[in-house]
């Protein structure tokens, strides 16, 4: 046989969690052609991987670039990690279904920038446009519960009528059959959080029925994140359907340590049903800064919140109950304004306060931090997004390394000086992958580098149900990675966070050296993946 590339003396670490070996790649087109002694096959490329780890493309469980691909292709903040695939549609927010009469609003409840104009209607039509454009990586879609809603009955707080979860029923099947690979939830978010469990068991059951996995942004992640989980739970064995936890934490110091018992529950129900979750090796998130306005406020979607935050009568009452909270808002935690950094400003006139927290900004002009967050959702038109110190690094350390979870990075790719290079984003968007290897396999002991990369290959491609990815084997597509695992890290941090990853040589997606010694292709080959069936 004759090769297109062979990869010769590398540690195969296949994505299963067996121990690596060392042996030869043999790649043909889009395949892995052969694994064993490869030293004296034709080939026309030889890559000499001695020292190097080769692993599975990383395939990234929890990504928000559902509209920065259509934007720029390239993706190079997570090419460089060694990621070949993004599973995307995360947190109930997705492009699509949509019609014009909820547009607006969706466009404004996205995270971050929206990225030019929508031309489609449908899932299909939304998918259609993502595989017509050119992108560096595979991309699976989840589609959004909040979007299916907005869709169905708009930005409303209130249960749904017959008519109405029939019509959000339909608009699910549509997805599903264009080849989302699941659907997600964002029930933090609106119109998401105003559904009930009845009505997510309700469209669960239509996802389980074409093979698609529950991958939920749980009602509450601070003080009610033990019964988030047990709702989580719930909605799996009802529907009979997989469960992913996203980006599973405690948030807030008052939380801090409840995610052993959150953990407890997930190891339990993982003994006879399919439930993990994701999580990622930092102790900040990311999210919209008007996640912190009372979701009384948000009712009737970003607008309807605007001008309520404009209204000289109802802003008194948002400001206090952003400080002490109310009774049904299930992800309220006490914010010190020093833990919530500026990560995107969209107004020119404030963009000054990116990369500072809220309370350095107001201490600068001499405001109150929590009017000033108040001020710049509103000037920004809800764009403004935030980086959140909320965790515990002992949390962290726990449930990484515990068998049911997988390495999502809930970042979104960038390309330095390109469309999508603006503003001061979570270093995590550069530096998620490579992190884990860093800190939890090399520094900390925590990880077998096996199952890290299992956690990043095998254990999601699996969840996805992909056809012949996540492992290497011959006959399986050719998404590879060849790292040092001496060297890997990341160098992406909070205050410089556009920095690339180190220690990646090459990345191959679909047998096409997409990431050579530092250079990137030009020839993008990124595919949309859907379900095997």
């Amino acid at each position: 046989m004759t090769f297109d590339i062979v990869i010769e003396n590398g540690l195969v670490v296949d994505g299963t969690g067996a121990p690596g070996r060392v042996a030869d790649v043999g790649i043909v087109k889009a395949r892995i052609g052969a694994i064993g002694d490869l030293k004296s096959a034709p080939t026309a490329r030889r890559l000499a991987a001695t020292r190097c780890v080769v692993a599975p493309g990383f395939i990234d469980i929890h990504n928000h670039s559902d509209l920065v691909l259509l934007a720029d292709g390239r993706a190079e903040s997570m090419v460089r990690q060694g990621v070949t695939t993004l599973v995307t549609g995360n947190c109930g927010l997705t492009p699509a279904p949509v019609h014009d009469a909820v547009r607006d609003d969706l466009k404004k409840t996205m995270i971050g920038p929206s990225y030019g104009s929508w031309r489609w209607n449908t899932f299909a039509q939304f998918l259609e446009e993502l595989r017509a454009a050119p992108k560096a990586l595979h991309v699976a879609a989840l589609v959004g519960h909040g979007a299916i809603r907005a869709a169905a009955m708009g930005f409303g707080d209130r249960q749904p009528s017959p008519d109405e979860l029939e019509a959000m029923k339909r608009l699910t099947v549509e997805a599903m059959e264009a080849g989302a690979v699941g659907m997600s939830t964002g029930l933090v978010y609106p119109p998401g959080l105003y559904g009930d469990t009845e009505e997510l068991i309700a469209l669960s059951r239509v996802v389980s029925a074409f093979g698609g996995y529950y991958a939920s942004h749980m009602r509450g992640e601070a003080a009610t994140v033990v019964e988030s989980v047990r709702e989580c739970l719930r909605v799996g064995r009802e529907a009979a359907i997989p469960v992913q936890i996203s980006h599973h934490k405690a948030a807030g110091r008052e939380n801090w340590g409840k995610v052993r018992v959150t953990y407890g529950l997930i190891e339990a129900a993982a003994c006879t049903h399919d439930v993990t979750f994701d999580i990622y090796p930092y102790t900040a998130g990311s999210a919209n800064l008007s996640q912190l306005v009372p979701p009384w406020a948000h009712v009737g979607g970003p607008e309807a919140m605007l001008a309520r935050l404009r209204d000289p009568e109802l802003r008194p009452k948002v400001l206090h109950d952003m400080v002490h909270g109310t009774p049904d808002w299930n992800n309220f935690f006490r914010v010190d304004w020093r833990d919530i950094r500026l990560a995107y400003v969209h107004s020119q006139r404030d963009r000054w306060m990116q990369g500072l927290s809220v309370h350095a900004a107001a201490e600068q002009m001499s405001r109150d931090p929590v009017d000033l967050a108040l001020d710049l959702i509103v000037e920004d038109g809800n764009r403004t997004t935030m980086v959140n110190f909320v965790m515990a690094e002992e949390d962290v350390d726990f449930l990484l390394p515990k068998p049911e979870s997988m390495i999502g990075s809930d970042g979104r790719a960038f390309t330095p000086g390109g469309p999508t290079g603006e503003g001061h984003p979570h270093p995590r968007s550069y530096g998620t992958f490579p992190r884990v290897f860093a800190r939890f396999v090399r520094e900390k002991g925590l990880l077998r580098l096996e199952d890290a990369v299992h956690k990043m290959t095998g254990k999601p491609a699996k969840k996805l149900r992909l056809d012949r990815r996540g492992e290497l084997k011959e006959g399986y597509f050719a998404d590879v990675v060849i790292f040092d695992p001496t060297a890997i890290r990341d160098r992406a941090t909070f205050e410089e966070p556009h920095q690339f990853a180190e220690g990646v040589h090459w990345v191959i997606v679909d047998g096409h050296i997409t990431l050579d010694r530092g250079a990137l292709s030009e020839r993008l080959v990124g595919q949309v993946l859907t379900r095997a069936r």
